[in-house]
């Protein structure tokens, strides 16, 4: 999974599979987060809008998968 990649990049020690909140587990903060959208970003070809930046859309695996879908990244 490409996604589980990107993040692995940002910190490998972390286990970002079983974490169902990225933010109240402490393995992302927000400079993790604008690494996170540019690596996302570039990787997938797509613009994530302001009104997407919020700590729902990247809590965990099933909500980023979420905002990827809706840019029509399967």
């Amino acid at each position: 999974m490409k996604l589980l990649e990107i993040l692995q990049e940002i910190h490998p020690q972390f286990d970002y599979e079983t974490s169902q909140d990225f933010f109240a587990d402490g393995l992302i903060d927000s400079f993790d987060l604008t690494r996170l959208i540019a690596a996302l970003e570039e990787e997938f070809d797509l613009s994530i809008d302001g009104t997407e930046l919020n700590a729902e859309n990247f809590k965990n695996l099933d909500a980023l998968q979420g905002l990827l879908l809706r840019h029509g990244v399967k």
